[in-house]
């Protein structure tokens, strides 16, 4: 509530006296005048910080010598958020020293009011001596369990940050049910520094101000003006807000918030974006809230970076490897392709895995799928590579036995010290004969009209790029029909394999997977990947083709 000057005061009822209640609880009064510094304490206020008359000077400054220095700092950022605007009252509890040396334990509140006008602002209050209410009263220990358990909770919050890997994992974090809970907010607002704009990355639950997903950071808005300035703002009332950002008036007309908080992003003293808690039923902030909050802004901060970074450099590694695989599929008569490829969700990693198809003579079409050995820039490179020149054997008219022998030989020929698995499929569209050679890669499988699913063990030949010295079968070529209506898939370990888990169960995942699948195939190709790829620990990319004969 503010009080404005002028406010004619309620009337006591019959036979209370105030000033008598106040004397004999030994509560004192002070008026404070943040122009000029000058903080006049009655008789007893000035007995609670053990003063007489002739050693304190009427300044608050004169003050500061019976408290500790964490005391002074801590009142003077609650006073602050009163001159700023932020707030029009506050209360804490704190410590002063006494001549005799020993600690008292005091509490003060203190009430703006402010001219009509906006001229003239002064602040009174109360102060009294809580020493034996905290040292006796169950109150305290309540409150100290209490403070013990929202550390506890935020402390659950920054172990859940620990984890979060991307930007999304840092919002689900912070958006959660559970975060709420902990947090105590029943909103939440997160907005990251981007290109001199802050841009909404999440938002749950009511937001004090409706922000666009892109506000520049120029713009008059509680989150912004956090970016800008690197301070913290506590709002405990509308008044106080709306002081502040009257602009928004009209959006808060009927929001039920009843104090928010708008705190800065900070990580190597550099803002990277704000966060707002937004409290129903909240009246105030007390010093340990702030603490605490400043403590979670800095957990959050960190991890945002860290995120950040994460985003970054996968964005860039996913742009090289999408770089590398094929543009568009060709156009085919008397069947159809669906690819699907998602990379890896754990680290910054950039896989070797690649899929191509080549139109051939009249209706064939070649196919493939490998995997280069490692995941780094240098294995996407040679992937690249790989992928290339089998497009060009495949396209002098070799057959597959012969496609994969020559992509091995030019492999072993580069100056990587590298392996890549592949299986290559040579398909007659018209008659549905079908020839595939393996390179130590997976089986693949195909669905057959009726949906039924066979797995196809084909003779295997060494992984390309090892010498010829090691195994002298080559890659002996398997032929197969496929009927109309028929679907071949090809597919990348990363579709299949589970850390500690035998292949051959993944493999029946996938059987049943592709068995249980829609008929048109973009939908097919989708079921597969987002059935066998939603696990968030994924470690490897993944990569699927499905080829369909009319």
């Amino acid at each position: 509530m503010t009080v404005h000057q002028g406010d004619p005061a309620p009337a006591d009822p019959p036979g209370l006296d105030r000033l008598e209640a106040i004397t004999l609880n030994r509560i004192g009064c002070f008026e404070w005048d943040p122009t000029t510094g000058r903080y006049t304490l009655d008789a007893t206020g000035l007995a609670v910080f053990d003063l007489r008359p002739e050693e304190y000077d009427g300044m608050a400054a004169g003050l500061h010598l019976r408290m500790p220095v964490e005391e002074v700092i801590r009142l003077h950022r609650m006073v602050d958020d009163i001159k700023s605007g932020r707030s029009d009252s506050y209360s804490s509890y704190f410590r002063i020293r006494l001549r005799d040396g020993a600690t008292r334990w005091t509490h003060t509140q203190g009430q703006a009011i402010r001219e009509p006008d906006g001229a003239g602002l002064r602040v009174v209050g109360v102060v009294r001596d809580a020493t034996l209410e905290l040292a006796h009263s169950s109150m305290r220990l309540l409150a100290e369990d209490d403070r013990q358990r929202q550390e506890h909770r935020l402390r659950e919050v920054a172990a859940a940050l620990g984890e979060a890997l991307t930007v999304d994992d840092v919002v689900a974090v912070l958006t959660d049910d559970q975060s709420r809970r902990r947090l105590g907010a029943q909103g939440i607002t997160i907005g990251v520094v981007d290109q001199g704009r802050l841009k909404l990355v999440g938002a749950v639950g009511p937001l004090p101000v409706r922000v666009g997903r892109r506000t520049r950071l120029s713009e008059h808005w509680p989150l912004t003006d956090a970016v800008r300035s690197g301070e913290p703002g506590f709002f405990t009332s509308r008044e106080a807000f709306l002081r502040s950002y009257p602009a928004t008036a009209e959006q808060l007309s009927d929001d039920r918030a009843t104090a928010a908080a708008f705190l800065p992003l900070i990580a190597q003293g550099r803002p990277i974006g704000a966060l707002a808690l937004v409290y129903e039923g909240k009246r105030s902030f007390t010093s340990e809230d702030r603490t605490l909050l400043t403590t979670l802004t800095s957990a959050i901060a960190q991890s945002l970076q860290r995120a950040m970074l994460v985003d970054q450099s996968r964005e860039i590694a996913a742009g090289l490897q999408n770089a590398m695989l094929p543009g568009r599929l060709p156009r085919l008569r008397g069947g159809s392709l669906a690819v699907r490829y998602r990379t890896a969700r754990v680290g910054t990693w950039i896989g070797g895995d690649w899929y191509d198809a080549v139109a051939l003579a009249e209706d064939a079409v070649g196919v493939a799928i490998g995997d280069v050995q490692g995941h780094d820039t240098e294995a996407a490179a040679i992937m690249g590579q790989l992928r290339i020149a089998m497009t060009a054997y495949a396209a002098e008219g070799h057959s597959a036995a012969a496609v994969l022998a020559r992509a091995s030989a030019f492999l072993a020929d580069l100056p990587a010290d590298r392996f890549a698995t592949c299986l290559y499929a040579q398909v007659a569209l018209g008659t549905g004969e079908a020839w595939l050679a393996n390179a130590g890669h997976l089986p693949p499988l195909v669905r057959r009209a009726d949906g039924t699913v066979l797995r196809l063990d084909l003779p295997t030949g060494l992984p390309l790029g090892l010498p010829d010295a090691w195994g002298a079968g080559g890659y002996p070529a398997t032929s197969f029909r496929l009927a109309p209506g028929d679907t071949l898939l090809l597919y990348t370990d990363g579709l299949v394999e589970r850390p500690g888990e035998d292949l051959e169960l993944g493999l029946a995942r996938l059987c049943a997977t592709l068995a249980a699948g829609p008929t048109p195939l973009p939908a097919l190709a989708d079921h597969v990947r987002d059935t066998l790829t939603d696990r968030l620990e994924a470690e490897d990319d993944a990569a699927l083709l499905l080829l369909r004969r009319d």
